[in-house]
């Protein structure tokens, strides 16, 4: 196998891996909030998405920082120009900052989890189209907006879930 075809399973790999953890940790986290409170198990389940979350970040990032060294020492140094791999850079850069921004509690929740769920896909989305013919700015002014469609929908799922809970019957414990 050559490095370039080891870089891109690597890349694909860990894209897989963080697009699927940011998926499941969103559908895990808003079916354990249905009820209001997180238990131990769902906490559980939550920190082993994060975990595949965090790995398929690590191997994003190192095949990505490989295949720019690589596009240097194999004189492709066009392909560093590309607005798309700069945008993508930029999308990628963001997932660790928010998740850091997350964990010392300085972005709401409602914002964190649209960022990582949008910045995931938007990275997947940016992998799979070579042809991308939209400016840097292009990109990243959609990239906000889906943020913001992304959050505006979560909402509304938390707002269903929350109106479930308040038509739920109290149930007597005697």
């Amino acid at each position: 196998m050559s490095v370039y075809s080891l870089l891109i399973v690597a890349h694909i790999i860990g894209t897989i891996l963080g697009v699927g953890g940011a998926t499941f940790a969103e559908i895990f986290h808003v079916r354990a909030m249905r009820d209001g409170t997180i238990t131990e198990e769902e906490g559980t389940t939550l920190k082993i998405c994060y975990t595949v979350l965090r790995i398929g970040l690590a191997l994003l990032v190192l095949s990505g920082f490989s295949f720019l060294i690589y596009y240097r020492l194999t004189g492709q140094e066009e392909l560093l120009y590309s607005e798309k791999l700069w945008a993508k850079m930029t999308i990628v850069f963001i997932i660790p900052i928010n998740a850091i921004l997350f964990q010392i509690r300085k972005i709401p929740t409602w914002l964190a989890t649209a960022v990582s769920l949008t910045s995931w896909y938007t990275a997947l989305i940016l992998g799979i189209y070579h042809d991308v013919s939209h400016s840097y700015l292009e990109i990243i002014g959609l990239y906000i907006v889906a943020i913001f469609v992304v959050a505006f929908i979560l909402h509304r799922i938390n707002i269903h879930y929350a109106l479930l809970r308040e038509k739920k019957p109290e149930t007597n414990k005697t």
